[in-house]
């Protein structure tokens, strides 16, 4: 009867030792089964901003002899947007394309002379010292007619840097310049947005970089749009270098197209 007992003190003893262990590793199971830190939203802000801008500059010094457009027109690519005065040159060509015309006139006398020469030296009725001259000159005549050339290009290229022409559709969003004014070489004249499509400008903690990737879809809600529906943009550019000082990263989001909104508005972006 004791030994009946004792067993059976055994055989609950090692029970409650196995539902303990048991309950143990149920409340270990559920401890690790919380969500990660990283399942959180990412939240930040940022601005919309456009497609593509630049600034157009003048890369000759001219007078302004005329201005194609104003602050807030819709250009086409193209179109030219600003003139500088190109009489002086336009003279400069045609000093140049004289040039050129009296090098290559010159170097076909001197290719018939150098022809010459070489038949008359086959026949010994001149020596080769006359030959060598000849070709002396010929050679000379072609670099002539190098640099004539070189120098038209030179002033070819000076008259279509002129013209400031549109380098894709756009609007201009800063007009710098007047009829009259003496522009300078790198100097900004036009700022030309390309608003066809709109983007996302943001900065995320390195923390949060780290889940981030391309093409991942995130929701934008601009301030001064309120009343309409949050956007879903994509993920199009994530730069891996961060500020060394803030540890900031720079995030690119590409958003659909959408009425009323416009580069400059602020907004706030989940991931």
């Amino acid at each position: 009867m004791q030994h009946t007992k004792r067993k059976t003190i055994r055989y609950s003893v090692a029970s409650f030792l196995l539902a303990t262990v048991c309950l143990s590793n149920v409340w270990l199971v559920s401890v690790n089964a919380q969500p990660p830190a990283n399942s959180q939203p990412i939240v930040s802000t940022g601005v919309v901003v456009p497609y593509r801008s630049v600034a157009l500059a003048a890369k000759v010094m001219g007078r302004v002899a005329s201005v194609h457009c104003e602050e807030g027109s819709t250009v086409k690519r193209g179109k030219v947007l600003v003139r500088l005065d190109e009489a002086v040159l336009t003279a400069e060509r045609a000093s140049a394309e004289a040039s050129l015309a009296l090098a290559e006139t010159e170097l076909k006398h001197k290719t018939k002379l150098k022809d010459r020469m070489q038949r008359l030296v086959e026949t010994m009725a001149i020596s080769k010292d006359r030959v060598d001259d000849a070709e002396f000159e010929h050679a000379a005549a072609q670099d002539k007619v190098r640099i004539a050339k070189a120098t038209l290009d030179k002033v070819k290229a000076e008259l279509n840097e002129a013209r400031i022409v549109a380098p894709f559709d756009g609007i201009v969003t800063t007009k710098s310049v007047e009829i009259g004014q003496l522009t300078q070489p790198g100097q900004s004249l036009i700022v030309l947005e390309d608003q066809a499509q709109l983007k996302f400008e943001t900065k995320v903690k390195e923390q949060e970089v780290v889940h981030l990737q391309l093409g991942q879809p995130a929701i934008v809600t601009v301030d001064a749009l309120q009343g309409l529906p949050s956007m879903v943009g994509t993920v199009h550019k994530i730069i891996p270098s961060g500020d060394p000082v803030t540890h900031d990263f720079f995030v690119e989001i590409v958003l659909p197209k959408q009425n009323g909104l416009l580069p400059g508005m602020f907004g706030k972006v989940r991931f």
